[in-house]
């Protein structure tokens, strides 16, 4: 079972005798990097079983595995540099005949843990760059108290940085990782990375998927415990305007397991996320936008086919707003602006924004 956070306390059974401990993380005065602790509670008090130095200034991730299932938590430790330009370090420590000891360091940019094969046992896989190389996924796995590289893969040249990485289910039955990456053109990228029968890493995204005019994050977008792929689509009518102009739908795809992608959800998402919507799934094949819309004052949903008006959204003073409100559906307020919908079909608005943080946490198993 594996937990993430980057919180400086937590807690986990280190030892292995059924009780948890606390491990926590700080900065003493005076220190450039930042140190742990560990503590362990007697029935009255906490007493301190060791401290030990980190390896960096501060503190990027923690996730708490049993990697050799021993009943031991192990402690994986992502430290940040104080240069963003540097390179993050990974090490995974273990609490043994009453001592911390490291198994494990490795430079990183993104990194998670999970059981792509389902064999009960959690595999590390980094993200890494080496200079003047593209970036590289290497899956490590715990073998004899050490970790073992088992596999590796290079990624595509274009990512410039990998944003979003997320593991979990990606079609009903198979688990992998999903790499959403920034490129050095502002444009963005995804990658799917799951494991072959023979336990070789393989990306199976095919091109029209994997490229897109901005990065998205890819999530599970319906709570079904599958990862959805999310792609941009171009609006039609809007094939002659530069590409920042362009008011794209969102897609979100499901893969089913062989070679072919489902189309789960269509959104339009605001360009500075200030509310989004789910299209009705009527207007699938047929909905496009009209390009009089200005995206910041009236956006228009029109039916391609016989230009018949589907919806209108509009940016409304609060003044003007009290005039239209009970006509219009309100969507969302921003500054001094109510944001309203008027719609002939019933739409989904209930909010579904992914949280931007944890930007590379696991899904649950």
């Amino acid at each position: 079972m594996n937990s993430k956070d980057n919180s400086a306390i937590r807690s986990g059974d280190i030892d292995g005798d059924g009780i948890h401990e606390a491990i926590a993380f700080y900065k003493p005065e005076g220190a450039e990097g930042i140190h742990g602790m560990i503590l362990k509670y007697d029935g009255s008090v906490w007493k301190k079983l060791t401290n030990f130095p980190g390896a960096g200034p501060n503190l990027d991730r923690v996730e708490l595995v049993d990697f050799n299932e021993d009943n031991r938590t192990d402690i994986v430790v992502g430290y940040g540099p104080g240069d963003v330009e540097l390179t993050k370090g990974l090490v995974v420590y273990t609490y043994d005949d009453s001592k911390l000891k490291t198994l494990f360091e490795q430079p990183y940019s993104q990194f998670v843990i999970d059981d792509l094969n389902r064999d009960k046992k959690d595999e590390l896989f980094i993200v890494n760059k080496r200079k003047d190389s593209p970036y590289e996924l290497s899956m490590f796995g715990y073998k004899d108290n050490t970790f073992v590289k088992r596999g590796e893969l290079q990624l595509d040249s274009q990512a410039n940085n990998f944003n979003y990485v997320t593991s979990g289910f990606i079609s009903k039955y198979k688990r992998g990782i999903v790499l959403d990456a920034s490129t050095e053109s502002n444009t963005g990228l995804t990658q799917v990375v799951t494991l072959t029968e023979n336990g070789e890493l393989k990306n199976i995204l095919s091109e029209d998927l994997t490229y897109k005019s901005n990065v998205i994050r890819s999530v599970d977008i319906n709570a079904d415990n599958i990862i959805e792929i999310a792609s941009l689509e171009e609006p039609s009518g809007w094939e002659l305007y530069e590409k920042y102009e362009i008011p794209y739908f969102t897609n979100y795809s499901q893969w089913d397991g062989t070679d072919g992608f489902q189309l789960v959800e269509k959104q339009y998402r605001d360009h500075q996320e200030r509310f989004q919507f789910t299209l009705p799934r009527s207007w699938y094949g047929r909905v496009t936008i009209d390009t009089k819309s200005q995206v910041d004052d009236h956006i228009i949903f029109i039916d391609q086919f016989t230009n018949e008006t589907l919806a209108e959204i509009r940016f409304f003073s609060v003044r003007s707003w009290e005039r239209y409100k009970d006509k219009w559906l309100y969507l969302a307020a921003y500054g001094d602006q109510v944001i309203g919908i008027n719609s002939k079909e019933v739409l989904d608005l209930k909010p579904k924004l992914p949280l931007e943080e944890n930007k590379d946490a696991k899904a649950n198993k």
